[in-house]
């Protein structure tokens, strides 16, 4: 089969949603997700809003319990699985030296700038925690930082507080300058105290990218959350890893 007449479902099961999408002529289609511990309760709640599926679902996992329902689904409906991992790559360079550490979602997404864009890449992912991912023509995967997200910040003053609540960074689109109540004074130092962290260490990749690639990186936006930045001059890609998850498939099942 050659790549123009694949068509890949791909699977992205992360800490806080499972997303899949349908990947075909270079682009993913008809995205759609779910919360975790709703995938994890049952893989149908997600796999069945794709009624004609191909034999195998290509994914990448960075929750263990999302990935064994999916492994116990797939065994019960008879749908092979395809892993992206380190080994399964194909021939995209890892020069980072602990591969068994390297989340899968940013080998997806490396993988998918190292493939698509302009290089060197320096790939934002944002999601329960904001990763950092430096991609090089020659080094591939170098590695990179890892953040909390923006609902990192308000899950930690509720779990290490007596009296803060639970809050989500989505319960409010907009607040006033100043809070007016504890929720709103929550929101106000996730959101303003997000991007100035995120831009630091943009800020401080980029220098170090200049030194070492002797230009500064083409900068990706990925993940969920990628709306809470606003980044000049980069690349908006929401769909990046499940890109990353398809191209490494393809690699491994194409016929040239």
């Amino acid at each position: 089969m050659t790549f123009s007449e694949l068509e890949i479902a791909s699977l992205d099961l992360g800490n806080s949603t499972c997303r899949m999408g349908l990947y075909a002529n270079g682009e993913i289609n008809r995205e759609g997700f779910v919360e975790t511990k709703g995938f994890i309760s049952d893989p149908k709640s997600l796999i069945a809003q794709y009624p004609a599926l191909p034999s195998t679902i290509a994914y990448c996992s960075v929750s263990p319990r999302a990935e064994e329902s999916l492994k116990n689904w797939a065994k019960v409906s008879g749908l092979k699985l395809f892993n992206l991992n380190p080994l399964t790559c194909g021939n995209f360079p890892i020069t980072y030296p602990h591969t068994n550490e390297i989340g899968q979602d940013r080998i997806a997404n490396s993988l998918a700038a190292y493939k698509t864009c302009e290089l060197p890449a320096l790939v934002i992912d944002i999601g329960t925690a904001t990763t950092f991912d430096v991609v090089g023509e020659k080094e591939g995967y170098a590695g990179g930082i890892i953040a909390p997200g923006p609902q990192g910040f308000l899950d930690f003053l509720h779990q290490n507080t007596a009296l803060l609540p639970k809050v989500f960074i989505e319960n409010k689109k907009s607040v006033g300058p100043i809070g007016k109540n504890t929720i709103d004074a929550m929101l106000l130092g996730a959101q303003l105290g997000f991007a100035p962290m995120v831009e630091g260490i943009l800020k401080h990749l980029e220098k170090e990218m200049l030194k070492t690639h002797g230009k500064k990186p083409k900068v990706i936006l990925a993940g969920g959350a990628s709306h809470h930045l606003d980044i000049p001059h980069c690349q908006n890609r929401p769909f990046l890893t499940l890109e990353g998850v398809a191209l490494a498939f393809a690699e491994n099942n194409v016929i040239v």
